[in-house]
């Protein structure tokens, strides 16, 4: 609050001086007038100027007093402070500041009582839910080696059938646990990456190798065009997760499409300032009105109301991880035709290039 403002909020009482004043000249004048006498024009203009003097002075006194209490409040107002910012805020302006200042700090205490309480509730339901899905990821596993096991002893073509699509059944729900798990490890991405030089081909085979079950299955065919090593600034477990969601979209919409081209192709192009990897499937592609939605939470779009498959959460996750690690992705595609994802790995110009 400024001067100017200090006066506008006390202009009432301004107002109601004026008049009193007025009101005592007036009835001093008809005092006289009753006795025969005569106030003279000239001691009124003084007494109201007298008046005035006095009023401006006790304004400026007291807007004095409290200048440090609203040029408090101003900077609270104007710069991104913490809420502890209201233990600064003097209390020696008046009584009624100082009732402000402790009011504020009650509703402070309470409202950081509640804060605390609801972040041990979030902690508690957080170590569950990471305990419960590495509980979840074993039984999984085990359950991945028995049906191997069982697929190689089978001689019967349809039951080698069944157990690959059991297979891949369990491959969806493991991938569906690891995109449960980097959920909730996003929450502290500051504390679990580690940024080093990371061979991108081996990042991609070692995926591929993982989703050998839904390409063999779905009769997908992964190229990598180039072949040679290209090392890259990021995080290992960050890139591989982001890689794995994008390859897993291009078997799930490649699947379903009703075509002899079922390719996936892994390409890479090296540039001065930057390092472009791109993966292109020829699968159903996304709808045009929906391709600027892609990277919205839980968006599914057209594809998932009709493919029922998606969450709408692994694109999600891709650019929210790759803005942090100062990495870029796009999106290309064509409906009907098929997707072109890019990750730009940009030299020197990561925010975590350590």
């Amino acid at each position: 609050m400024n001067f100017k403002d200090y006066l506008k909020d006390r202009l009432l009482y301004i107002v109601f001086y004026i008049i009193s004043v007025s009101l005592v000249i007036v009835i001093m004048m008809l005092d006289l007038i009753i006795r025969g006498e005569r106030l003279r024009i000239a001691n009124i203009i003084y007494s109201f100027i007298l008046s005035f003097v006095f009023l401006a002075f006790l304004i400026t006194i007291d807007y004095m007093r409290k200048r440090k209490f609203y040029k408090a409040l101003n900077y609270g107002l104007e710069n991104d402070e913490k809420l502890e910012y209201i233990f600064n805020i003097p209390n020696n302006g008046s009584k009624e500041h100082k009732l402000y200042k402790e009011l504020l700090i009650k509703d402070y205490m309470r409202y950081k009582l509640i804060l605390d309480k609801y972040k041990k509730m979030y902690k508690t339901q957080m170590n569950f839910n990471n305990r419960w899905i590495h509980q979840m990821k074993t039984p999984m596993s085990v359950i991945k080696l028995i049906l191997e096991n069982e697929n190689d002893k089978a001689i019967d073509e349809n039951t080698k059938k069944s157990y690959k699509s059991i297979e891949e059944e369990i491959e969806k729900l493991s991938n569906g646990l690891e995109m449960a798990l980097y959920t909730l490890r996003i929450n502290d991405f500051e504390k679990d990456f580690k940024v080093e030089e990371v061979n991108i081909l081996d990042i991609v085979r070692n995926v591929i190798n993982e989703n050998k079950n839904a390409i063999i299955v779905n009769s997908i065919y992964p190229k990598i065009v180039f072949d040679k090593d290209v090392l890259v600034k990021t995080d290992k477990k960050w890139i591989k997760f982001i890689i794995n969601q994008i390859i897993s979209n291009s078997i799930k919409y490649s699947k379903v499409k009703e075509s002899e081209d079922k390719s996936i192709i892994i390409d890479i192009n090296e540039e001065n300032d930057k390092v472009i990897l791109s993966i292109e499937d020829k699968g159903v592609g996304i709808p045009k009105q929906d391709l600027d939605r892609v990277f919205n939470p839980f968006f599914t779009g057209e594809n998932g109301r009709i493919y029922l498959e998606s969450t709408g959460m692994g694109l999600y996750l891709s650019k929210d991880i790759c803005d942090r690690l100062g990495h870029g992705i796009n999106i290309e595609s064509i409906e009907g035709v098929g997707t072109r994802v890019e990750i730009v790995f940009y030299h020197g110009k990561s925010i975590y290039n350590l």
